[in-house]
């Protein structure tokens, strides 16, 4: 077994063809590996796409998702399905070294580090979420970037409608039937306006809760929703809203929040327990580990070709990108038009450079159009130039995404979710996810490693059965032993307890040994205490008891310290 803590190169069979690293597996990097695929024969080139999910996720149906229209994984696809010649790697970069061209890729449960060289890179992680700024935001406020955020919010939203339903304190009922989005823009738009239907539609499956008990709050810094948009149709969303008996609240700002208060910086408070926040988007802290040249926002520069200034091997696209855009004149937006047709023109950029030809073409895309939905069979949109709103803005804007949802089969059930919605409304279940308190039992074989020394803290053991020792090996490549462990015994909670990272020692098997684990959550409930196994003789401390007699020392093996982490204490 590779140590967790280590760095090594990648021992795959590489090729002998040019290495093509995609990092990302966004719009942008879906769209470069789908169209290398396309440019070039297979074999031409090793091409691999490096994801933290092993899935593609449709972003701009992800407040229909949390509105409870669409069932979240009908907008997931899989990477090796939508790229089937491409190899992707499950993992997250954590720093690129340019001048080598290599990156350190992490992967695995116990974080294996691992150098990944290549010829060509492509830079498409996008941006992060960055809710620090504000005081209490990144305690409290809610985002919806992921397909986890959008489940989050639809089962807290359904848990806020339960609550409420049986509070008798009127303070605190108005704290859980306030609904406040932050951000005025396309997201915070589509968000509010899911979030309303959604809430109010639900209501009358509550008998205590009226319609006009729901109140739903969208704060915005400028002077007009939607600025992206012409004013007119920024003023009809505004009037649509409105009319939906959505508080909007123009040149207001978020200054801080606390778990049942969102206060605004002119002094308002509103009392809330639900506040969402589309703002705060940041550069990628992989970004830090670069010598990209950046713009004021913390984008990497790129020319006309969408190539790193003075890295011709290197493309970057996407959110984390300046893209120049040769037919406005001005930097190409950050939406999934356009990083979409950025990856195409990188692939082909890409293609004809390991072809060696010298043509590279230029990011030129006029845009086709935006579409915004606000509320229930009501959107705005400028298509192609003209402006368009109401019902056929909203029927465009579920045609043009549905075209755009990848796989046939997503596209049938993304349909039928629509349909079943407009039939039966919406589902209210309140799925909650977490799995069911549980002790397990695993079995280990004599010289069998429990856990590694540098691996992540997990779980804590209690020996049932069996012999154990824990040793440590030290940085001269020796080890010692630092107790020999028995029926009863128990360890790993102290690790859990001061918030380690990873542990400080192995444990290793001397006898077939059958332990318990009751997991981490265990240790967090005030009063509550694990049964004494059967035929346990004894408790060990927080490490176990330190013998007189022990079995010779065996060598760890692979499981050598990690330099990265001196003076760590006793397990």
């Amino acid at each position: 077994m590779a140590n967790s803590g280590a760095t090594v190169e990648l021992k795959r069979d590489l090729p002998t063809v040019p290495r093509v690293v995609i990092v990302g597996g966004g719009f942008a990097g879906v769209a470069v590996a789908q169209e290398l695929e396309k440019q070039l024969p297979r074999g031409a080139a090793d091409v691999q796409l490096i994801s933290k999910d092993n899935f593609f996720v449709f972003q701009p149906m992800l407040p229909e998702v949390a509105g409870g229209s669409i069932e979240a994984h009908h907008i997931l696809n899989s990477l090796r399905q939508l790229c089937p010649h491409t190899t992707v790697s499950l993992g997250t970069v954590s720093s690129i070294d340019m001048d080598n061209k290599s990156l350190e890729f992490i992967h695995g449960t116990h974080e294996y580090h691992t150098t990944v060289p290549y010829d060509y890179l492509v830079l498409a992680f996008g941006s992060v979420t960055n809710f620090s700024e504000l005081t209490g935001m990144a305690q409290h406020a809610l985002g919806l970037k992921t397909v986890g955020d959008a489940l989050y919010l639809r089962n807290h939203i359904l848990s806020m409608l339960e609550e409420a339903d049986v509070e008798v304190d009127p303070a605190r009922r108005r704290e859980m039937l306030t609904f406040v989005v932050v951000g005025g823009g396309f997201s915070g738009v589509e968000t509010v306006a899911e979030l309303n239907d959604f809430v109010r539609g639900a209501t009358r499956f509550y008998s205590r809760i009226h319609p006009e008990d729901v109140r739903v709050v969208l704060v915005h810094a400028g002077a007009r929703i939607l600025p992206e948009l012409s004013e007119e149709l920024g003023a009809i969303a505004m009037k649509r809203l409105v009319q939906q008996d959505v508080d909007v609240r123009l040149n207001s700002m978020l200054g801080a929040c606390t778990q049942s208060e969102a206060i605004l910086k002119g002094g308002e408070e509103i009392a809330t327990r639900t506040l969402v926040c589309t703002i705060g988007a940041a550069a990628n802290p992989l970004l830090a580990t670069t010598d990209c040249p950046k713009d004021e926002r913390g984008r990497i520069k790129v020319n006309e070709f969408l190539e790193v200034e003075g890295r011709p091997e290197v493309w970057a696209l996407g959110d984390c990108t300046a893209v120049p855009n040769q037919a406005t004149g001005v930097l190409a937006p950050p939406t999934a038009q356009f990083a979409q047709r950025e990856g195409k023109l990188v692939a082909r950029n890409i293609a004809a450079a390991v072809k060696g030809q010298g043509s590279r073409e230029s990011f030129h895309h006029p845009g086709l159009g935006q579409f915004v939905a606000v509320g229930r069979r009501f959107a705005v949109a400028n298509v192609l130039g003209m402006n368009v709103s109401g019902f056929l803005a909203w029927w465009l804007w579920r045609s043009v995404y549905l075209m755009k949802l990848p796989g046939l089969s997503r596209k049938v059930r993304v349909a039928i979710d629509w349909t079943l919605d407009l039939v039966f409304g919406r589902d209210i279940v309140d799925m909650q996810l977490a799995r069911a308190d549980r002790v397990g039992r695993q079995h280990y074989e004599p010289g069998d490693f429990v856990l590694r020394q540098g691996e992540p803290v997990g779980l804590f053991y209690v020996i049932i059965e069996g012999e154990a020792e824990v040793a440590r090996q030290l940085p001269d490549g020796t080890e010692t032993v630092l107790a020999h462990l028995g029926t009863g015994d128990h360890f790993g909670e102290m690790a859990l307890l001061q918030h380690r990272e990873r542990h400080s020692a192995s444990v290793r098997a001397l006898t077939t040994l059958n332990v318990l684990t009751p997991g981490p959550g265990r240790l967090h409930r005030p009063g509550e205490t694990l049964a004494k196994p059967a035929g346990c003789s004894r408790h060990g401390g927080s490490a176990a008891k330190v013998r007189g007699e022990r079995p010779p020392a065996r060598p760890l093996g692979p499981a050598a310290p990690d330099p990265r982490f001196p003076g760590w204490g006793p397990e």
